[in-house]
């Protein structure tokens, strides 16, 4: 079983219907959620890296009840520096991983520079770039996403201080899904203490944590 079986069900019996992505890259590079955005998923996909973000909007044309969002998602409103790989440099990360298509490293895009030179990213290789960041509850307003069902959340290493604020301060309790590998011990024990006592409970497939209630299993939604 991985992170498809367990949503392909839920989605497909209209248990989940509206998502909120944030870290979407181009829709399609090593997504679980791409498949299903054809079968009527109304879903919010959010990249704040403006080349991958036009990628995302070409790959997800097709699919109305997509939006895509050129913004990232913090704790405050406000206008914040991104590190990535300078793609003039492809040429270099062609050779090293003996791979033409490249592109797929701005995955790694994250807020902190060390994240991406641990994974192999030479320091004069990287660029930064500001961005808008928005918070999740401007995120909901905005768009009426008050009854929202899944959280997916996947940004390199900053995953548990976004999911911490989501808990904080919006009363929902999506499903969620975020990326636990990069996390920190204390901050990944903290994280899942907190989300314990507000019912949750886990499942892990790889890299990638499902946190959910048993209501959402059971379609028992408050």
């Amino acid at each position: 079983m991985n992170v498809e079986d367990f949503l392909g069900p839920l989605i497909k019996k209209k248990i989940i219907k509206k998502v909120i992505q944030v870290g979407a890259n181009d829709g399609k590079s090593d997504d679980f959620l791409f498949k299903y955005l054809n079968q009527g998923l109304d879903a919010i996909l959010i990249e704040p890296i403006d080349n991958v973000f036009n990628k995302l909007k070409e790959n997800c044309k097709f699919f109305n009840k997509a939006k895509c969002l050129n913004k990232a998602v913090d704790v405050t409103n406000n206008i914040k520096e991104i590190y990535t790989i300078d793609l003039n440099f492809k040429n270099f990360y062609q050779k090293k991983y003996r791979r033409e298509d490249v592109e797929w490293l701005s995955v790694l895009s994250s807020f902190d520079k060390n994240h991406l030179i641990k994974h192999g990213i030479k320091k004069n290789h990287i660029i930064s770039k500001k961005i808008s960041c928005v918070t999740f509850q401007k995120i909901i307003e905005d768009f009426n996403y008050n009854d929202f069902d899944l959280l997916i959340v996947d940004t390199e290493g900053y995953d548990c201080t976004l999911i911490n604020n989501f808990i904080d301060t919006i009363d929902l309790r999506p499903l969620i899904i975020f990326e636990w590998i990069h996390a920190k011990t204390p901050e990944i024990i903290m994280l899942l203490d907190k989300l314990k006592y507000k019912d949750y409970q886990f499942l892990k497939f790889g890299r990638d944590l499902i946190c959910y209630q048993n209501n959402i299993l059971f379609h028992e939604r408050s």
